[in-house]
Formats: structure tokens, C-alpha cells, sequence
């Protein structure tokens, strides 16, 4: 006979900026009393999931939805926390050439939701170009708004570090710099590779801890950015016999090395 899947109704998560007491009221801001309320349409007695980065969820309950109140925010009760387990025990920085559109939406997004530690954003000879100071804090805001939706989406309870973007060379400078990058593994995708992921995995016979990720833009990395990457220790990787999209490769290498050396597939206990 076979045997059904337990169903329960997801409970929402939401991301609160600000320390969280157990056994205490919390009024949320106004944004996210709007989400809660008028998005998710949620009533009094609701119960929700908070978290703050600190690696715990907080479990709440609505109290008020602060409708009739003038700052519209609600009020919620929040009773105990829980360590969350979501957090992968593989180390590992994605390094994405800043590539146009909403491209860069979908690679973030989809990376967070698959566990990375970190995100990068590089600027290479064929990446979009750099913006101004101001257009530069909102995109990075907007940016930050998205690690923060794939946080609450897929159960994180820790943000990824979102960084500023670099150019590419300076990035690669910083490897010899920073011991923090010395016992990394750093790998580059690139389709004239002569070694596979695979092959590579073989003939280091290790289990990384930590590791680098680069990307390049639409149209790929310059052949003077592979060799730089090259002289700075970066291993190039072929990944598979298909040529993939800027947006379908990170999450695609994020996939394989988290099934090679991460938790995904592995059955929890």
C-alpha cells in the first residue's frame, strides 16, 4: 500500500529587520503589515514565521491587522524560536559577471534559494556596464530586496552576503590578498575547457569545504579574462556538451556542486 505525504498548509515567512524577542509584541512596519494583510489576506489568530538573519526562525501570531490604526502596521505576539537547519555546510561564493535585464534577477534569486553563502557581481569586458553612485544603490537595493524574497521563499533563516560589484581583475587581485580565499576551491566555467567538473572533482579527490564560483556575462569571458583568471589560480571547467544561458549557468553549477559536495538530495534525519 502505498503511503501519503502529510499535508499542511505552508506557513508565511517573513523577513524582519530589527532583534526579535520571544514572549514579546512586535509591530511590523508598514511594508510588510501591507504584504501580510492585503497580499496574503491573513486574519487575526494567523499563525507566522519571522526571521532576522540570526539563523532562527521566530514563530508569531497576528494579532492586529492595524487596518483601522493611522500607520496601517500590524501587531503580532511572538511566542518561541527555533534554530532553523537550512543552511548548507558547503561554503560557496557565487562570482556572476553582471549580466542585463532581469538575467541578473533570476541568477540571484534562484543561487539564494540553492544555498549560496555569498554573492559577487563582477564587471567584465562583455557584462553590462557599471552605473552611476545613485542608479548603483538601487539596483543593489533592489537586489537585496530579491536574497531577502528567496530567503523567505525557500526557508532560510541567514541572508547571503550581497557584495558590491567589482571589476572582474580586481576581484581576481584579491584572491592572493585575502587569506579567506586561499583554501577555497575557485572554478570557472568555460566551454573550451579541457577538464569537466566531474574529471576535476576525480583528480582533486577532496571534499571542499569553501569554493568560488565564476560566471561570465551573455556573451562569455574575453580570452584575456580567462587567462588572467587562469594566472590567478582559477580552474576552468567545462559543464556539459550544451552551451548555457548566463542565467541558467550559475544555478545549474550551484545545483551539481551542491549534490557533489553539499545537501541537495540528501534526506534529512
Amino acid at each position: 500500500m502505498k503511503s501519503r505525504l502529510s499535508r499542511s498548509a505552508r506557513i508565511p515567512r517573513i523577513f524582519h529587520d530589527a532583534s526579535i524577542a520571544t514572549e514579546q509584541p512586535l509591530t511590523l512596519p508598514k511594508q510588510a503589515s501591507h504584504h501580510l494583510v492585503t497580499v496574503l489576506r491573513l486574519r487575526p489568530d494567523t499563525t507566522i514565521e519571522l526571521f532576522n538573519g540570526d539563523g532562527y526562525n521566530y514563530r508569531a501570531t497576528l494579532v492586529d491587522t492595524g487596518q483601522k490604526a493611522a500607520g496601517k502596521c500590524a501587531e503580532l505576539q511572538v511566542h518561541e524560536r527555533s534554530l532553523a537547519n537550512t543552511e548548507s555546510g558547503l561554503a560557496i561564493e557565487l562570482v556572476q559577471a553582471i549580466s542585463r535585464s532581469d538575467k541578473m534577477d533570476t541568477t540571484i534569486r534562484q543561487c539564494v534559494e540553492l544555498g549560496v553563502q555569498s554573492l559577487q557581481p563582477v564587471y567584465s569586458t562583455h557584462s553590462a556596464k557599471a552605473l552611476d553612485e545613485k542608479r548603483l544603490a538601487r539596483k543593489m537595493d533592489h537586489w537585496q530586496k530579491i536574497v531577502i524574497s528567496a530567503c523567505e521563499q525557500s526557508g532560510r533563516a541567514r541572508l547571503p552576503v550581497l557584495a558590491a560589484p567589482v571589476e572582474l581583475r580586481h576581484w581576481l587581485a584579491g584572491l592572493s590578498e585575502a587569506s579567506a580565499h586561499r583554501d577555497r576551491l575557485h572554478i570557472m566555467l568555460a566551454p573550451q575547457a579541457n577538464q569537466s567538473l566531474t574529471q576535476l572533482v576525480a583528480a582533486d579527490n577532496s571534499q571542499p569545504a569553501s569554493l568560488s564560483a565564476l560566471i561570465g556575462p551573455e556573451s562569455g569571458f574575453d580570452p584575456d579574462e580567462i587567462d588572467l583568471a587562469l594566472q590567478h589560480g582559477i580552474q576552468a571547467v567545462r559543464f556539459g556538451p550544451r552551451i548555457l544561458r548566463t542565467e541558467t549557468a550559475g544555478p545549474a553549477c550551484v545545483a551539481s556542486l551542491q549534490s557533489l559536495f553539499g545537501d541537495l538530495g540528501n534526506a534529512l534525519p
